[in-house]
């Protein structure tokens, strides 16, 4: 049955950041077969609302037309389109999203660690959000199959996950990510029909699990608001991801941030830090030769008066709110 690849946590499961070995096995015997798990319940409901705010403090200001303004922006850019009316964006890792029980959430790490090792690694950290309109995209792998000699590729051991977490509930209508199940074991080149896409609706709290070889492709948001998913992609500590990411920011974290973090988190954020301190240099190169020139460097674009209302809603003052915790 193909419905085994959606797998439950159980409300004291998800409370105690662990799967009970039965799920725990469940749930592995699902993703070696399809590639693929749906796991409900895995992020507390708080933790999904506080994440959804965050996103709207940090994007909530722009539009469609916002959004594709900046995506033309030459690179390196934090917000590129894929797909018409679908971008991803890199999001600052402040607030919520700088928190473990999000980066570092216990039950994901209990599920992923047996599958790319102890010592595996944060490789990007994104938002995908898919605008009213947009419609499907083409079936696609977010990497290929490491080696391309004929039958190599596909028996190998997954080298890296996407884990996607909707910060909204996400019915069929607003259009959640289709995955063709098994596909992970497929050769370099195969053909697809969308009747063998399967889907589920995503309830906020939920995550689904890709293995990086599984075709995949995000469906038409057929409804009236935005569909914003939060994607983390975690590998082994020798793979980085050079397809999606060339001359784009995967991460995003401060350094005060990483300084804060717990010793035995730190590994797995190594190429959050790194990312931060190649910010800093280029950065600090940019601001360099606009002094050179006698001019300012260029303002951030959207950004929040500190007096302004924060964009979240909450009704305080920026900087009481989402500008305090930044």
């Amino acid at each position: 049955m193909w419905m085994d690849w959606i797998v439950a946590a159980a409300p004291n499961e998800t409370a105690g950041g662990a799967l009970s070995p039965a799920a725990e096995s469940a749930a592995h015997a699902a993703f070696r077969e399809h590639g693929c798990i749906l796991l409900r319940g895995a992020f507390p409901a708080a933790t999904v609302e506080a994440m959804h705010r965050e996103y709207l403090a940090q994007l909530g200001m722009l539009d469609l037309p916002a959004m594709k303004e900046r995506a033309e922006r030459p690179p390196p850019n934090r917000l590129i389109g894929v797909g018409r009316a679908r971008y991803d964006i890199t999001l600052r890792m402040t607030g919520v999203f700088g928190t473990t029980g999000v980066f570092a959430n216990p039950l994901l790490m209990q599920f992923l660690r047996p599958l790319l090792g102890k010592d595996m690694r944060l490789n990007s950290f994104t938002v995908v959000v898919s605008h009213p309109g947009s419609p499907q995209q083409h079936a696609h792998r977010d990497n290929d199959h490491l080696f391309s000699e004929p039958g190599v590729g596909p028996g190998l051991p997954v080298y890296a996950v996407n884990v996607a977490v909707p910060l909204i509930d996400v019915d069929l209508q607003t259009g959640p990510t289709g995955v063709w199940l098994g596909s992970h074991r497929s050769g370099q080149v195969i053909s697809v029909q969308n009747q063998e896409m399967k889907a589920a609706a995503l309830r906020r709290g939920d995550c689904m699990l890709l293995d990086y070889r599984t075709l995949h492709a995000g469906m038409p948001n057929l409804g009236s608001q935005p569909r914003p998913i939060l994607y983390l992609v975690y590998a082994r500590r020798w793979f980085f991801d050079d397809v999606n990411y060339v001359n784009r920011l995967p991460l995003d974290m401060p350094l005060e941030r990483f300084d804060e973090l717990p010793q035995q988190v730190r590994p797995l954020m190594v190429r959050a830090y790194s990312c931060a301190l190649r910010s800093l240099m280029t950065e600090g190169a940019i601001n360099g030769r606009a002094a050179q020139r006698g001019a300012s460097p260029e303002a951030k674009p959207g950004k929040v008066g500190r007096n302004d209302a924060c964009p979240c809603g909450s009704g305080k003052k920026y900087k009481h709110c989402h500008g305090r915790m930044a």
